[in-house]
């Protein structure tokens, strides 16, 4: 077991948001005493108490318990509320009926300490509801489980449940619960351990309103965790509005923003905070992988995620500063009302936007008066990579989209009401490389807040590798997309003013002539000849009027070239007499 790591992190774990430039060095020892990272105790200070043939074993009084064999019923602790107690589990077997099998009713502190080389089990296989215990291990106090042994939970309801603080820095974990895996009121704290949870609702949770609480803080460990059935269970979510269903231009969820907090099946939920430091984390969940009410950061760490909901949820900032993150299965793979990515390699798959800002709570439905307003929320990539591949909107900000560095590779939607890049705000690109691909019926591109050169090419094609190479032959960017695409999006330090661009693929290539225009050196419209483009190239005219920034769009939502031409061999066009849900 790692016992101190010095870990890079952004703001003190006390809760407050804060920026990339108030990082600092802290250690694991602000939030884990020596004594919960080591798991030792003193062999000869110890009361040794054989659990065979007993219904019900109390403890009374500070000290270390070392508890061995088997029992039907209960272990409790009920001490003086300065003592701290250590219950060794050194091989045990506790099956409790209608009630814990280890409960902490009273004491300063209470660790539970996983012998070295042992197998121990706790089972309770119901529980009485006058009595509001609910947990195999059921503490009301500061709770601290520990060591390198094992330790199988078996629960008709939730596994481990701490009223105060719980923490885990060693061991190994077998949960199988009706409801929640790992439940805590104030916070969970893990900085070690093999965790594998199958649960009915949420694996892992914290759930205090408290300021300062309700916190989930994950340092390292490796996590295996399946909720509710996993993603195949997931919630439906039905698309109909006006009579558009799914891949039309209104992708309407109808599912609601109340929370049913006594059906939640989420992977890692916290009220306030998720921060994830480091570990190796596989999610498994018919609802959000990892939700927050307040803000989720990720600093590093190897997550694996498939969600029948969202991949990463937070209702106010998500923040990825490093790590690798998979969302190989999700209905929107990143939402949040500001979506902020500094570093890291994320690789999304959504069944409808991949990366989505929205202002307000979890819920992907309609909601706003205005289609077409932008909300106050924002994306803004600053680094990493980022590759998206979404049946919906590629990445949809209902604010402002800002690019300023970093790799984004977008596989946008093959059906017209959708598109690769999508925002309602303003939306910039001031560094990094963008290659976004997608249908041409709602395509948008940089606009005029840019500082670097973006354009838009008409070329089809499906899955493979799209190429831009300069007037010499000098490949200046390639991206892999997925599926197939009328249109691309393109930006790169390396684009110029003035200069040509040949975009190319398997089947064919465009030639682009980047030009100025006259609100700004993004927003060009590279059109060309060639495989499936137009017979001419054309910068869209100032006059054509604008949906919203950076999206040249005529009146009643039918774009079209100038002097009425509509493009050839492209499907999807057309007015759908409306608008779209962002």
């Amino acid at each position: 077991m790692k016992k101190l790591w010095t870990i890079l992190m952004i703001c003190a774990l006390a809760l407050s948001a804060c920026s990339v430039s108030n990082a600092e060095e802290i250690s694991l020892s602000d939030y884990f005493s020596d004594r919960d990272l080591s798991g030792a105790w003193d062999a000869g200070e110890t009361s040794a108490i054989d659990l065979n043939g007993q219904t019900a074993v109390s403890i009374t009084e500070a000290g270390v318990y070392v508890l061995s064999g088997d029992m039907q019923g209960t272990v409790t602790v009920s001490a003086d509320d300065n003592a701290k107690v250590q219950l060794v589990l050194n091989g045990v077997s506790i099956t409790a009926e209608n009630n814990a099998a280890i409960y902490v009713e009273k004491a300063d502190k209470v660790f539970i300490t996983l012998a070295e080389g042992t197998q121990n089990t706790l089972s309770s296989t119901s529980f009485d509801e006058s009595t509001n215990i609910d947990g195999v291990i059921f503490s009301k106090e500061d709770l601290t489980l520990n060591g390198s042994g094992s330790l199988t939970v078996v629960s008709a309801n939730h596994g481990i449940v701490g009223k105060d603080d719980l923490k885990v820095t060693g061991g190994t974990y077998a949960i199988t619960a009706e409801g929640r895996g790992i439940d805590a009121n104030d916070s969970v704290r893990i900085a070690d351990g093999s965790f594998t949870v199958v649960s009915g609702r949420d694996a892992i949770r914290a759930k205090s309103e408290d300021e300062g609480k309700g916190y989930v803080l994950i340092a390292g460990g490796a996590f295996d965790l399946t909720v509710n059935g996993g993603a195949a269970n997931g919630e439906a979510h039905t698309d109909d509005w006006r009579g558009f269903g799914r891949g039309g231009w209104n992708q309407y969820s109808s599912n609601t923003d109340a929370e049913d907090t006594s059906s939640s099946a989420k992977g890692i939920k916290a009220k306030q905070r998720l921060i994830l430091l480091d570990g190796d984390i596989a999610v498994n969940s018919s609802d959000d992988a990892f939700h927050t009410d307040g803000d989720l950061t990720v600093y590093g760490g190897n997550i694996t995620i498939q969600s029948g909901d969202d991949g990463m949820h937070a209702d106010n900032a998500l923040t990825i500063n490093g790590g690798t993150i998979q969302i190989t299965e999700s209905y929107e793979g990143l939402e949040a009302a500001a979506i902020t990515i500094n570093d890291g390699d994320i690789r999304v798959r959504a069944s409808d936007d991949g990366v989505n800002s929205s202002g307000g709570n979890d819920g992907s439905g309609f909601g706003r008066n205005d289609m077409f307003a932008s909300d106050g929320s924002s994306i803004t990539v600053n680094g990493g990579t980022l590759y998206v591949n979404a049946d919906g909107d590629g990445i949809d900000a209902n604010g402002d989209l800002t690019v300023n560095g970093g790799t984004v590779v977008v596989s946008g939607s093959t059906n017209s009401g959708n598109s690769a890049l999508d925002y309602n705000g303003t939306g910039s690109v001031n560094g990094g490389t963008v290659v976004a691909a997608g249908a041409y019926g709602m395509a948008e591109t940089f606009g005029s807040a840019s500082t670097q050169v973006s354009f838009m090419a008409n070329l089809t094609g499906g899955a493979g590798t799209i190429t831009v190479t300069d007037a010499n032959g000098k490949v200046l960017l390639t991206g892999d997309v997925e599926k197939n695409y009328q249109c691309v999006v393109i930006s790169s330090p390396e684009l110029q003013i003035g200069e040509t661009y040949t975009v190319s693929n398997d089947t064919g290539s465009v030639q682009v002539t980047v030009s100025a225009v006259a609100n700004g050196s993004s927003g060009n419209w590279g059109v060309g000849g060639g495989h499936g483009g137009w017979n001419r190239q054309q910068q869209a005219p100032d006059s054509m009027p604008q949906m919203p920034d950076g999206q040249q769009q005529m009146p009643g939502g039918q774009q079209q070239m100038p002097g009425g031409q509509m493009p050839g061999g492209n499907p999807g066009w057309g007015n759908p007499g409306g608008g779209r849900r962002k």
